[in-house]
């Protein structure tokens, strides 16, 4: 057992891992989990509705050591985990850890989550370091943080890490992948926001975990390695509409920076040239579905476009 096991004293903590269609990477997640799984802790895998066998993989794979959670439709990344969510608080879980399915966790990561937890009573949602999956010391996502002068955040990266030497630090994002977040956290602030569907709930959620006066802390010798949205991968085209009207609602509802009109100056600008990446290889049809997510979203339309799951929505 890790040296950090015996100060950890939440009485529950629930892991909640969303799968749709990827029986296999989400296994391979859960036994990452369950190799050194804190007392303290259970896992809860919710399968979004998926269409293969996912379920009864999972049964075979784990048996009763693993709860499973079967949704009555595709509920999208929010909606999927806010089920998990709510069966996790309704079991007593003191916190949950949502994680996605396509990642594989260091045997210390839950453990090191805890003891900084415990250590940060403010913090009301903590991160842990993510790296590449196929390019193990290179990171993917650490969190980023707001700047008056910009119209939208920055990641953090490598040198943030470095200098951060292994301590844990603040910041204002950290990404829905692996989030962290305390009971009463949710039962004052809500769950996820259903209306984004796949992408920037959780930058929208972390923006309201710190309207509401909480911290959110990167634990960076909390460590994993993602996949990189094999999910989104298998829908390339309901994952670019998705992700170009989450981004588009979030930063029409969220303006960063000290000039809120740059945020509209910078999606112009980031789409036009997205979209020209995807002309050059000849793919209208993302090239049309970006530009109809971003108009979408930043005029607060509903979802109108393809979604992940789901069919085409008419119009």
């Amino acid at each position: 057992m890790s040296a950090l096991a015996p100060t950890i004293a939440l009485d529950l903590l629930y892991v909640v891992v969303l799968n749709w269609n990827l029986p296999a990477d989400t296994i391979a997640c859960v036994r990452s989990l369950q190799a050194e799984l804190p007392t303290t802790a259970q896992i809860l895998i919710v399968d979004n509705h998926s269409s293969d066998d996912s379920v009864a993989q999972f049964r075979a794979a784990f048996a009763d050591t693993v709860h499973v959670l079967v949704t009555p439709a595709n509920l999208g990344f929010a909606g999927g985990m806010n089920a998990g969510i709510r069966a996790a608080l309704d079991a007593g879980a003191d916190a949950v850890l949502l994680l996605n399915n396509d990642t594989v966790v260091d045997s210390a990561m839950l453990a090191e989550l805890l003891h900084a937890a415990h250590a940060r009573p403010q913090a009301g949602v903590l991160g842990p370091a993510i790296f590449y999956y196929d390019h193990p010391t290179r990171i993917w996502q650490l969190g980023s943080r707001e700047y008056p002068l910009l119209p939208i955040p920055m990641n953090l990266g490598m040198r943030d890490l470095h200098h951060a030497a292994g301590r844990p630090f603040r910041l204002d994002y950290v990404t829905g992948c692996a989030m962290f977040v305390r009971r009463h956290v949710f039962e004052q602030v809500g769950l996820l926001d259903t209306s984004y569907v796949m992408y920037y709930e959780d930058a929208d959620f972390c923006r309201r975990v710190r309207q509401a006066g909480y911290e959110i802390w990167c634990v960076p010798q909390a460590r994993m390695w993602h996949r990189v949205s094999l999910s989104a991968g298998m829908v390339k085209p309901a994952s670019r509409y998705a992700w170009a009207w989450g981004r588009a609602r979030f930063y029409r509802q969220h303006p960063h920076g000290v000039v809120p009109g740059l945020g509209f100056v910078y999606l112009l600008m980031s789409t036009l040239i997205k979209s020209v990446g995807d002309l050059l290889r000849g793919d209208h049809q993302l090239t049309a579905l970006l530009w109809r997510g971003t108009f979408d979203g930043y005029a607060l339309r509903p979802v109108h476009g393809p979604v992940p799951g789901q069919a085409e929505v008419p119009g």
